[in-house]
């Protein structure tokens, strides 16, 4: 014997919250809490990045021989060594005022050069299709990104980052 489907009663679901209220508005109001404490607490980070589209030779290979022959990854790798040098984060570090506050004072230049490098990624993007010959015909991206403290420098280092890495790898290609 089948039993008749009781219809939905709003007022009994209305009433429902409010008899149990309170397990609502406690956590609720807990979790404002810690989430204020947190914006006051925790150190603020600005972080801007810039993306570097890379397409593939639209010319064919019977045309036009490809003068690039390395890896990809290889050759992003070798460009972000390069870019990431000791002597290229010391000028970033001075053509940019980076490390001047009072707590950064004691620091030595190794210090600052490791930390900026931290504060550096780089990372390869493959958007073509997988099934296509080591890289061939498949489009990437490169993404440079730079954290600090404070905003006012984030800008203009990640532009001037993605700048020498514009240039270290033209620089490549035109010794390839």
């Amino acid at each position: 014997m089948m039993e008749k489907a009781k219809p939905i009663q709003i007022d009994y679901f209305i009433e429902l919250l409010l008899k149990h209220r309170w397990l609502l508005i406690i956590p609720f109001c807990l979790s404002m809490v810690i989430g204020i404490f947190l914006i006051f607490v925790l150190p603020k980070t600005y972080v801007a990045s810039n993306l570097i589209l890379v397409r593939p030779q639209s010319v064919p290979t019977d045309y036009v021989q490809s003068i690039v022959t390395s890896d990809i990854e290889s050759r992003i790798e070798s460009i972000s060594l390069q870019i990431l040098s000791r002597s290229n984060l010391e000028e970033i570090i001075n053509r940019f005022n980076l490390y001047t506050e009072k707590k950064h004072e004691d620091m030595y230049m190794e210090d600052k050069v490791t930390d900026l490098r931290e504060r550096v990624e780089v990372a390869l993007n493959m958007t073509g299709s997988e099934n296509r010959s080591r890289y061939q015909e498949a489009a990437f991206t490169i993404s440079i990104s730079f954290s600090w403290p404070n905003p006012k420098p984030v800008a203009p280092v990640v532009n001037h980052l993605t700048a020498l890495f514009i240039d270290e790898n033209w620089k490549n290609r035109e010794e390839q």
